[in-house]
């Protein structure tokens, strides 16, 4: 590898974990504003879409969709909703690196959902992995405790992993378009669903709710999501593969000291269970 490669590997490397570290604070800040699940859906999702048109119109790029490419990005935009509401929900309710351990089980979903809609075969590793994931969310899983709803919360974290794993199988339906069109589709009709819930939704909030509420449209929308796809685009699958998983120990060290959420050595080996799965799913199966 010459030096020039290996000084924008190093660069790639650095806007990559640039957008995880900004991803990772997405849970802290959740669990640290007083605001509810709707007004952080509702203002994150106008902030990215505001941003992703702007940047749409300074390109010149004209929206050329067909009927089917529209009801195609309407089922992801509801999806990403769902996703996110399930998401922010289980933050509320357990702990944010419990909720981030917890999605983090989207590539075993994923793995399942292209065995029954694409009839991708399963090898050995995928059952290990299972087996081993298992093992990861036994560990990590609060005990049941009915005052705090830990347990609902990691529980619906799951959920939340689920769906955040269906959003490549629809993406796959969508891969003539490009991804700022895509990311547009999937934010813009999110917020369409998100409105539903306006009612619920409360912007009376403090100074520093708002701030959180502009660090996690800013910073953990617009700004990660853009370092990503750059990093995720131009890097190897397989150090992407890897790299992205690492937004679970940052949420997990980010919520021991900015939230004073415990650290146990279940909590730790079941995250670490879960990691090795996915990344055994992604690098071995991918492989093979």
């Amino acid at each position: 590898m010459s030096n020039s490669s290996q000084a924008s590997i190093r660069y790639l490397l650095m806007v990559a974990m640039s957008a995880i570290l900004l991803m990772g604070f997405v849970p802290v800040i959740i669990k640290w504003i007083s605001a509810n699940e709707a007004t952080i859906g509702i203002v994150r999702l106008s902030i990215g879409t505001l941003g992703i048109s702007i940047l749409l119109f300074f390109k010149r790029r004209s929206l050329k969709l067909t009927r089917r490419d529209l009801r195609w990005l309407i089922l992801l935009g509801l999806v990403f909703a769902l996703h996110w509401f399930t998401y922010f929900k289980s933050i509320k309710l357990s702990d944010a690196s419990l909720a981030a351990i917890g999605v983090a089980t989207f590539g075993l979903h994923l793995l399942f959902l292209n065995l029954i809609f694409y009839r991708e075969k399963l090898i050995g590793s995928d059952f290990i992995a299972v087996i081993i994931a298992f093992a990861g969310i036994f560990l990590a899983s609060p005990p049941m405790d009915l005052e705090q709803g830990k347990l609902d919360g990691f529980l619906i974290a799951i959920l939340s992993g689920f769906l955040y794993a269906c959003l490549p199988l629809i993406n796959r339906q969508l891969n003539h378009l490009s991804t700022n069109t895509r990311a547009l589709g999937q934010f813009g009709f999110a917020l369409v669903g998100f409105l539903f819930l306006l009612p619920q939704s409360n912007f009376s909030l403090s100074t520093n709710d708002w701030w959180g509420l502009i660090f996690l449209g800013v910073l953990s929308t617009l700004i990660a999501h853009t370092l990503w796809i750059k990093a995720s685009t131009e890097l190897p699958t397989s150090y992407t593969a890897v790299l992205y998983y690492s937004y679970i120990p940052m949420a997990i060290i980010l919520g021991y000291f900015f939230l004073g959420e415990p650290l146990n050595w279940e909590k730790l080996v079941g995250a670490g269970l879960i990691i090795l799965a996915n990344i055994m799913v992604a690098l071995l199966h991918k492989k093979k």
